[in-house]
């Protein structure tokens, strides 16, 4: 069965909602009224293209797990320009006429230029607030330092459950106060340790402080130059966070979030 396949046969019932990996800091999220929200999804291999000085270093090593114009998105969260977030080559496959865009600022400037219609394209700056019919979405600061400082992360309320998606983020708990006030029953962290994200470590730390009861890692596997060691993760969160289950998912797999 492919990815496609699994995704319209995976039953979501009330009070739940499947969360499927696409790979480097992407995500696919089912809802119970088979709504698709999908966040920063990465399908094509523009960031080797536009950083050819690297060479092989951005050069993608996993496949997608399907076409970018089959994954249909409802909504469209992407969280900051940052090519592997923001993926210029795909986005135009991605976005169909009745897709909702949410960002920030500097991407929806790009779409313009890009001719996108700007009536799908919603700019979002940390702190607000909207309804996306079966969730609630809240954007949050995050600390990508320098090299994007209007980057967000997301906390989606489903009423039964918070799922936290940090986004790039370096562990920096007097900006993350929002998501630790929240304790969100999932999240959503980088483990890659470069490009000021925070490595393994650091996540099991964050994942402790967050109080969540599960773990998803991301931002690994994708790039040579982005490094990542889920090892590193599954070593300290027994100890920083005794408390919460490590979700390590291949890429495609899902993980059925509940009450």
């Amino acid at each position: 069965m492919d990815f496609l396949e699994r995704v319209a046969q995976y039953p979501v019932a009330d009070g739940e909602a499947g969360i499927f990996w696409l790979g480097q800091a992407g995500f696919l999220i089912k809802t119970a009224g088979g709504r698709r929200i999908v966040i920063d999804p990465y399908f094509s291999d523009c960031v080797r293209r536009l950083i050819p000085e690297e060479g092989d270093g951005f050069k993608r090593l996993m496949p997608p797990v399907c076409r970018a114009q089959d994954l249909k998105p409802d909504v469209l969260l992407i969280s900051h320009e940052h090519n592997d977030h923001f993926d210029v080559d795909a986005v135009g496959d991605l976005v169909g006429p009745h897709t909702q865009v949410y960002t920030n600022a500097p991407v929806a400037e790009q779409m313009a230029r890009m001719g996108f219609d700007m009536g799908q394209v919603h700019v979002l700056r940390k702190g607000d607030r909207v309804e996306l019919e079966e969730c609630g979405l809240l954007t949050v600061d995050c600390d990508h330092g320098e090299l994007a400082p209007e980057a967000l992360g997301f906390l989606l309320d489903f009423g039964f459950s918070h799922l936290y998606y940090a986004g790039d983020t370096a562990l920096t708990p007097q900006r993350l106060q929002v998501p630790l006030s929240v304790h969100p029953e999932v999240a959503i962290l980088p483990i890659n340790g470069a490009f000021g994200n925070m490595d393994g470590a650091e996540a099991a730390e964050y994942a402790g402080m967050l109080g969540c009861r599960v773990c998803i890692p991301c931002h690994f596997w994708t790039f040579p130059l982005h490094h990542g060691d889920p090892q590193q993760i599954l070593d300290h969160i027994p100890a920083a966070a005794p408390e919460c289950r490590l979700v390590l998912l291949c890429q495609g797999e899902a993980y059925r979030m509940t009450r």
